[in-house]
């Protein structure tokens, strides 16, 4: 192939190159949210990754006028922007990435073949490190590959960046087709890793800008059409971007107000900016040094990235107008009820999607709720929102995810007052939250609700979006599925018959104490013949029934 000629790349080109990266990856999403390997409708890879990028690019945006930009300077822009705006541990893992890479590029004013290498070489590093327990056969495996290949062309004289970079983008995909070979459930589940796809198509995309070509799409057709056999594209929930999608009905997305603190600000212009986009009911009111900004948009991140470029953000709140549509968000956050514990030495934060789920976590004691879960994780700069909004001393942030604990850690890092006690899932969180006493020390609780996690069994119950084969386990599309604390262990045809497969695979005996949270969709007598049934039938069972209102997931349950 014929390269552009090109002894060096500039920050223009790094970040035209990845912005085309975002927008490729926009169009790619769905197919990548459908490589999840669980038949469970929590495929948010692509969104996760997706939103990271756009947050990535936005904070890399060039200034008209702005004197020509290092390469140093855009990745540093990039890795700020990623960073803040992480979602899930894919978003986590590319965040790193750039930091990584802006690393490698520190100080260049151009990239060459050599600082590409090391650039790609020190971002997988860090996105290796970010990764308590580093699996191959995952996106850590394809970036794992850039470096080794840029450094075998460059022995062999080539010194075109976009040669290396094409050479780094033909790894990657090699790697990507070795992952079902690295990684059992994929081979089983019979898909490539979703992230995996997602960094050879931010990485593909971003080639076909610097050379004009067109090659991505026919060459990462292949692995996508993997998905079409999932028959998934239908059965898959509202995206991330698109909201939590609690009803059928149309969607309202989130009201999102905030003050920009700054210099030579131009409130014209900010209304402008918004009026381009899919925001409505703007209103941009201030002067040259403070401008107050209220909006709705289905995304409050790119509208916050935007506010941040411009200064310093105040009084900002964001509420999701499908939950107030529920009648509770007027307790989330920035509700009253949170103001009321501002003074408070130790605060606690949990992350909840469900109008009776968010009710019960306020009610038993937290100080906010970040909206989030499955399909739907918060991002970095979400998550320090909310705990800031607390105004405590110290904070202890309950992510209830395993795919948002990874966010709340990197959130930790840049607020000290931030502790994680990492809830893999609801009931773990709940469990945790009891075991919170505020008149204790900070360390008694965080030592207290630690050893509660290991209390309770979690349940969890969806329906199918795809049939295939797990750990053994047929599924077909539409059947209701039971995960045990994450690992899929029972299918059925309704999920009571699903749910009860799986309290008796996790050993419920005499005495023990059964707590169901009803889904958002979930058939109260069909809950309370359930319960009937298992008391019936098990000696000295107490069964609760809790309305959690979770989408997605007709049941989750506590074993203790």
């Amino acid at each position: 192939m014929t390269y552009p000629q090109a002894a060096a790349l500039s920050g223009q080109n790094l970040k035209e190159a990845f912005s085309a990266g975002s927008a490729s990856l926009s169009g790619h999403r769905d197919s990548i949210n459908a490589l999840n390997v669980f038949p469970v409708p929590d495929g948010d890879t692509g969104t996760n990754m997706l939103l990271t990028m756009r947050a990535a690019t936005d904070q890399a945006s060039v200034e008209p006028g702005e004197a020509e930009v290092s390469v140093a300077s855009i990745s540093a822009r990039l890795a700020d922007g990623a960073f803040w705006g992480a979602r899930g541990n894919s978003g986590v893992i590319l965040s790193q990435f750039f930091a990584g890479m802006a690393h490698g590029l520190k100080e260049a004013e151009t990239c060459t073949g050599t600082t590409l290498e090391r650039s790609f070489r020190q971002g997988a590093q860090w996105a290796y490190n970010s990764v308590g327990n580093p699996i191959e056969g995952t996106m850590l495996t394809v970036l794992g590959a850039l470096a080794p290949a840029v450094q075998e062309l460059s022995a062999q004289g080539e010194e075109n960046p976009i040669a290396l970079w094409d050479a780094a983008f033909g790894a990657a995909l090699k790697a990507l087709d070795s992952t079902p070979s690295l990684l059992p459930v994929l081979k089983e589940a019979g898909v490539v890793d979703a992230g995996g796809l997602g960094v050879v198509v931010i990485l593909g995309a971003a080639l076909d800008q610097l050379t004009g070509g067109n090659r991505l799409d026919s060459l990462v057709a292949d692995f996508e059409s993997q998905t079409l056999t999932l028959q998934t594209m239908a059965a898959q929930p509202q995206s991330q971007e698109m909201g939590p999608g609690f009803d059928s009905h149309d969607y309202w997305g989130f009201c999102i107000q905030f003050v920009i603190q700054g210099r030579n600000l131009e409130p014209e212009a900010i209304r402008q900016h918004f009026g381009t986009g899919e925001a409505s009911s703007t209103v941009v009111a201030g002067n040259e040094n403070q401008v107050r900004v209220h909006l709705h948009a289905a995304d409050p991140e790119p509208v916050l990235a935007y506010g941040r470029s411009l200064g310093q953000l105040q009084q900002v709140s964001v509420q999701d107008m499908d939950q107030q549509n529920h009648s509770f968000a007027n307790r989330f956050v920035n509700s009253a009820s949170s103001h009321s514990q501002l003074k408070a030495e130790i605060a606690v934060v949990a992350v909840a999607s469900g109008d009776g789920l968010v009710n019960l976590f306020l009610d038993t004691g937290c100080a906010a709720v970040a909206s989030g879960g499955q399909t739907m994780n918060p991002s970095v700069q979400q998550l320090l929102d909310s705990a800031g909004a607390t105004g405590a001393n110290e904070i202890i942030v309950l992510p209830n995810n395993t795919n948002v604990i990874a966010a709340t850690r990197q959130a930790a890092t840049q607020d000290p007052r931030l502790h994680v006690v990492a809830a893999c899932s609801v009931p773990q969180g709940i469990a945790a939250l009891l075991a919170f006493n505020p008149e204790q020390p900070l360390q008694n609780n965080l030592d207290a609700m630690e050893q509660a996690l290991c209390s309770v069994t979690s349940v969890e119950v969806t329906r199918a979006v795809r049939s295939t084969s797990f750990g053994g386990i047929p599924v077909e599309e539409g059947q209701s599925v039971a995960l045990t604390d994450g690992e899929l262990v029972a299918a059925a045809d309704s999920p009571e018959s699903a749910l009860k497969k799986a309290l008796a695979q996790a050993g419920m005996g005499a005495g023990a104490f059964v707590t169901l949270y009803l889904g958002q969709h979930s058939n109260q007598q069909d809950a309370q013949d359930l319960a009937n049934q298992l008391q019936a039938e098990n000696d000295g069972i107490q069964v609760d029934l809790i309305y959690g209102g979770q989408p997605h997931y007709q049941y989750l349950a506590s074993l203790e």
